[in-house]
């Protein structure tokens, strides 16, 4: 069938009189790409715009698969070379040691998830991993951005020795482990930090910061990233 390229042109055209627009969701359908907008209306991102929004045509990861910006502070720096990123890639290991990342005093990792996005469904929308023991926690600010510029963040204002500990990460013991059944997307059952966005007033996220306390200095105070999961996501 012919596609109406002479409509498409003439409606990119009006497109054309604002200062900024997404890519119309009709170009795919016609055969085209942001390639056939004026240089001054593409994207300069260096991200394809169809990848900019997960579009499901599949099952979307619900694990972190990819680490966009980071930086690692002083002090304890485990596996920061040999295990990173790898090591925060796939469900959380319980009690593996070797399957975590230090941040460093201050540190942050900024993660996400190929082809999916965080939603605000019932409950819990994600949980986030560390290695905590009983009385022995190593806390951090959690953050949740959609475009990279906007962030919206988890308060996390505890003291090292609580005893209420509000939003913040690396409190909760991880139980779940690849070999043992438990579900890492059951926050009933995994164990970890779950964060629910509609705290935030946040329909979506695609992108996840994780910060260290730099307030908190020693071993105690580093934190210890294992993983990621997404419990209510765009594309299940």
């Amino acid at each position: 069938m012919r596609k109406p390229y002479g409509i498409v042109l003439g409606l990119l055209t009006l497109a054309g009189c604002y200062e900024s627009h997404p890519l119309p969701l009709f170009l795919e359908d016609a055969g085209l790409s942001d390639a056939s907008l004026p240089p001054d209306d593409r994207e300069d991102s260096g991200i394809d715009i169809d990848d900019r929004t997960p579009n499901c045509r599949e099952p979307g990861a619900r694990f972190i698969t990819n680490v966009v910006d980071y930086h690692f502070g002083p002090g304890q720096d485990f596996n920061q070379e040999e295990g990173f990123p790898e090591a925060l890639y796939g469900p959380p290991r319980a009690n593996d040691a070797y399957s975590v990342v230090s941040l460093g005093n201050g540190g942050f990792v900024i993660v996400e998830f190929e082809g999916n996005a965080i939603v605000d469904g019932p409950g819990p929308d994600f949980i986030v991993f560390e290695n905590p023991l009983p009385h022995f926690v190593e806390l951090a600010t959690v953050s949740v951005s959609n475009d990279l510029i906007t962030w919206h963040e988890f308060p996390c204002t505890a003291a090292q020795d609580g005893p209420d500990y509000g939003s913040c990460a690396g409190v909760g013991i991880v139980y779940s482990h690849p070999d043992n059944g438990l579900d890492p997307l059951d926050p009933e059952l995994a164990g970890g930090d779950a964060f629910d966005l509609a705290d935030l007033g946040v329909a979506e996220a695609r992108y996840i910061r994780i910060q260290d306390r730099e307030d908190l200095e020693g071993p105690a105070g580093v934190f210890d990233l294992d993983a990621v999961s997404i419990i209510n996501a765009r594309c299940p």
